[in-house]
């Protein structure tokens, strides 16, 4: 059995940063940067036929209008979901929007030929683990007024990648979410790109719906992770395609196209990845899925 591989991108603008909004987000994630970042991605999937899935936050894919739509109901999420939401929604106008926005960067993805999934990255950006479950049915039922073909999303990466009411997803009509990898600490995420022996997942025992294996941050080229040689980043790809080739492992990468806008060279990874994909690809040692398409595979060995 060949090895799988999934490649997913947490397509945010400025909402997935908030509540940490600052000068250099404002620099990286306007509108310009973030047109090239998706369309130089999307270059780099069409020239080697690789489907991914693109999760977008659901507010990110309006238009204004769309927005000014659901807005009241943003502002009526509490608590916690308000503590995070107050500073996007006073750059929305102060900014008049920009890098909040991002319907053309939704449509971009779907016109490709490759044939590209849309899933969902949250509506609101708002960790679900600062939510209780009103507050995430209370985003389910937000994400059922957006506008869009976001409200074809059957799968799930949650915001910051915490973990929680996985019942709510289930409730909803979802039919996977992307895993966390355990600990958070950014010293040992940054050593874990030397780790040449990593090894790739197996399937995931799945309950209301399917567990999606978490999978590797493909390296940002950003503060200290520029320190990382690429010839690593890409060393310790090639070598988990083939240790998934021998055992029908998965192997998963995801980064943000914000990743790209704000440190350029990090495009030259993903193509680097992208080639070695292709490769194991070509030589019937590695299937490339999307998110669904692992799920509706795991589901078939239930």
């Amino acid at each position: 059995m060949p090895g799988k591989f999934i490649l997913s991108l947490d397509c945010e603008g400025k909402w997935g940063v908030a509540d940490v909004l600052d000068k250099r987000h404002r620099r990286d994630l306007c509108t310009e940067r973030l047109s090239w970042a998706y369309r130089a991605i999307l270059k780099v999937l069409e020239e080697y036929r690789l489907p991914a899935t693109f999760a977008f936050v659901g507010a990110f894919t309006q238009s204004p209008r769309d927005f000014a739509s659901i807005r009241p109901r943003i502002e009526a999420l509490g608590g916690a979901a308000q503590a995070y939401l107050a500073p996007a929604l006073r750059d929305i106008d102060d900014s008049g929007g920009a890098g909040w926005h991002g319907p053309d960067l939704l449509s971009n993805v779907l016109d490709s030929r490759v044939g590209h999934e849309i899933a969902l990255h949250g509506v609101t950006h708002v960790p679900w683990t600062s939510l209780d479950e009103t507050g995430a049915a209370a985003e389910m039922a937000l994400f059922r007024d957006l506008q869009g073909p976001i409200r074809e999303s059957r799968t799930f990466v949650y915001p910051r990648n915490l973990v929680a009411h996985v019942d709510v997803l289930a409730r909803h009509g979802f039919a996977g979410y992307r895993t966390a990898r355990s600990g958070r600490w950014r010293f040992r995420s940054l050593m874990s790109e030397f780790n040449l022996f990593a090894k790739p997942q197996d399937p995931l025992p799945s309950r209301e719906i399917v567990n999606i294996p978490a999978g590797f941050f493909l390296n940002w080229r950003s503060g200290l992770r520029r320190l990382v040689p690429p010839a690593v980043t890409t060393l310790r790809a090639r070598r988990l395609l083939r240790a998934a080739a021998n055992t029908g492992g998965i192997v998963h990468y995801w980064l943000h196209p914000e990743n790209v806008a704000s440190a350029p060279s990090t495009l030259q990874l993903l193509a680097a990845l992208a080639g070695e994909v292709a490769r194991a690809r070509d030589a019937g040692d590695c299937e490339v899925m999307t998110q669904l398409g692992y799920c509706r595979w795991a589901e078939s060995l239930r």
